[in-house]
């Protein structure tokens, strides 16, 4: 007869994996930038784009259970994490791109500061008023909100990329 058994704490275990992972991937950087005896970039390269591969079906199965407000803010996530895993990997073929350079650290602001304002949005939301999971227009509000993060985000890169261009220009007319 068949026991059925039920896997307890499933979050919690998403969540130690996902650590670990992110954990092993800054060991790695260590590890290659301060004991090998040269710098292994590749190494590194290839650490981060597994700890984000391990991330995209963690976050998938973390979605189940959600509806409503939650599970479109993963969902928007999911999106996010998907072409930063894209991006990441193909660096590893083309490592000295500046434009893979740049699309990197413009999807891990918009990565790294949606999934903070997910935490804003699920459990502390600045209203007072909790999101409600079956309102059309809090889902839709969601979906928007992520929007203008991106879009925000675009402009914080593009006024960071004028300012270094300014110095850089600043610093060899003084030279």
């Amino acid at each position: 007869m068949y026991h059925q058994r039920t896997f307890m704490y499933r979050k919690q275990w998403q969540h130690l994996t996902l650590y670990a992972a992110f954990f092993l991937s800054g060991c790695v950087d260590v590890v290659s930038q301060n004991l090998l005896p040269k710098r292994c970039i590749v190494l590194e390269q290839g650490a981060q784009a597994l700890s984000m591969c391990l991330l995209l079906p963690l976050m998938v199965s973390h979605m189940q259970d959600t509806e409503g407000v939650e599970l479109r803010t993963h969902m928007l996530l999911i999106q996010a994490l998907f072409l930063l895993t894209l991006v990441l990997t193909v660096e590893l073929w083309a490592p000295n791109v500046l434009l893979i350079w740049m699309l990197k650290a413009f999807l891990y602001l918009v990565t790294g500061s949606w999934l903070m304002q997910i935490g804003f949005i699920l459990y502390r939301p600045v209203s007072g008023y909790k999101w409600m999971d079956n309102d059309k227009h809090d889902i839709a509000f969601a979906t928007t909100f992520f929007c203008w993060h991106v879009a925000f985000s675009a402009v914080l890169m593009i006024w960071i990329y004028g300012c270094s261009i300014v110095w850089h220009c600043y610093l060899i007319a003084d030279a």
